[in-house]
């Protein structure tokens, strides 16, 4: 069986419960500018992409105005939902148990840099991870970019690694980078079109995806 030296997990819908707080954030954007409102599937689709990448792929002929004001008024929905969001449960301990194996721990998300610092610091997880990547930093998902910089800060081979993801993005972003990837079906993507995009592996629940993980280290 193959061994990891390092888990990069994708962050929402793959750590945190989010991807509820996200879809309504997305769609209440839209109500407030009087856009067309992307159903639950089609704001779902676009998590784990680049803010700017995902408001373009939900309203293709946004103007830089609007793309402004779009993005207003999606962080202040958000933000509204932000102090609810929590971890799946048992993702804490998971997470510390694999700091204490000497696993190298990485996350290669769509958020931005402010926001995913935020999260870190409110559930005091900075600690457990060597190096974080955000969409404001790198190019965003399936572009290599995040990974092949975290691969470098890591002194690891793409083999050596794996993507942990909720988001065909994320199987995608591994696949371009030439790292394996385990798909979880219990966040944005349904597991049907996980399983299309032919990740290493693929899991529905969060207790799977540990065991799964564990194994391998």
């Amino acid at each position: 069986m193959k061994r990891y030296e390092a888990v990069v997990f994708d962050w929402d819908g793959t750590l945190m419960d989010s991807t509820h707080h996200i879809v309504s954030a997305l769609q209440g954007a839209c109500r407030d500018l009087a856009l067309p409102i992307p159903t639950t599937e089609q704001a779902a689709w676009v998590i784990g992409l680049s803010i700017e990448s995902a408001l373009y792929r939900l309203v293709p002929n946004m103007n830089e105005r609007q793309m402004e004001a779009f993005s207003e008024r999606y962080r202040d929905h958000y933000l509204r939902r932000d102090g609810g969001l929590m971890l799946f449960a048992g993702v804490a301990p998971f997470l510390a148990d694999l700091h204490s194996r000497g696993v190298v721990l990485g996350v290669a998300t769509g958020k931005t840099r402010r926001g995913l610092d935020r999260a870190l610091d409110t559930l005091a997880l900075r600690p457990l991870f060597c190096a974080t990547r955000c969409a404001d930093e790198a190019a965003g998902k399936p572009d290599p970019a995040m990974l092949e910089q975290l691969l470098q800060e890591f002194s690891l081979r793409p083999e050596e690694v794996l993507m942990v993801g909720d988001t065909t993005h994320d199987i995608w972003m591994a696949r371009n980078a030439g790292v394996d990837s385990l798909a979880v079906s219990y966040g944005a993507h349904p597991r049907q079109t996980l399983g299309e995009a032919e990740p290493t592996a693929l899991v529905s629940s969060v207790a799977d995806m540990q065991a799964w993980v564990l194994a391998r280290i």
